[in-house]
């Protein structure tokens, strides 16, 4: 079968990487975030927010359940929209066009999130809490295929168990003296990168809510948009496919 160019959004220099990092950096912020203020519920990392429901339903806890489902739902809607806007805009065509939207669309879901959060004068409570879970979870859901529209492979954005598998894997073969191993998928330092971001954007969210810094809420929206920014110092570069 004859190999075909494909159009990607190059996986090389600042631009790139800077993207990734401030993608990591929203969704450090975001996972916290939830956890600490929407009531034991992750908007971005499915995996945990799934065994908290798991957990939720096992003990009998409906009200934590109903926040964990809403979530869930929230970034599987997340996912199917960015999919179409992925489609619609002939992603394959013009990856670079399509990123933004994708990004652009993020942050009018997180400016929503935390433009009525900060309006609620009281804590979230009642149908406002679960909008608020349910935008931020359909921004984190739409990253996650924006991050894919990126030519690196291997990087998530949003879970970082791989990435943290690939960095103590490249440890260990640089302490035995032996080559990196062949598998993995995407320079060591951007692993390090992203999961240093998520790191560090969830220490500085756990700090500003302990001291009720109102900032907070707009953080994601305000990493995403730096991401978008960075979007336009990155080249688009075509790869072979069969």
């Amino acid at each position: 079968m004859p190999e075909e160019s494909v159009a990607v959004v190059s996986d090389k220099g600042f631009g790139a990487r800077a993207i990734l990092l401030w993608l990591s950096f929203a969704s450090g912020c975001t996972d916290v975030l939830s956890f600490l203020e929407f009531g034991d519920v992750f908007t971005s990392a499915m995996t945990g927010n799934t065994a908290l429901l798991a957990i939720a339903i096992g003990r009998g806890h409906l009200l934590a359940a109903s926040r964990s489902l809403t979530a869930l739902v929230g970034f599987a809607l997340g996912v199917m929209l960015a999919a179409a806007v992925r489609d619609r805009g002939g992603g394959a065509r013009d990856p670079q066009h399509t990123l933004r939207r994708l990004l652009l669309v993020e942050i009018a879901c997180l400016g929503a999130c935390a433009a009525l959060w900060s309006a609620s004068r009281a804590s979230l409570v009642g149908d406002v809490l679960y909008i608020v879970i349910m935008l931020s979870a359909v921004s984190m859901g739409i990253q996650g295929v924006a991050a894919r529209v990126i030519g690196s492979t291997g990087v998530n954005t949003i879970v970082f168990t791989s990435a943290l598998i690939s960095i103590v894997m490249s440890v260990t073969a640089a302490f035995g003296r032996r080559p990196r191993p062949a598998a993995a998928p995407a320079d060591i330092r951007t692993h390090l990168g992203t999961f240093a971001a998520y790191a560090l954007a969830g220490l500085l969210a756990g700090v500003m809510t302990t001291y009720g810094v109102k900032l907070l809420f707009w953080l994601p929206m305000i990493a995403v948009v730096m991401a978008l920014a960075a979007s336009y110092l990155t080249p688009q570069e075509e790869r072979r496919a069969g």
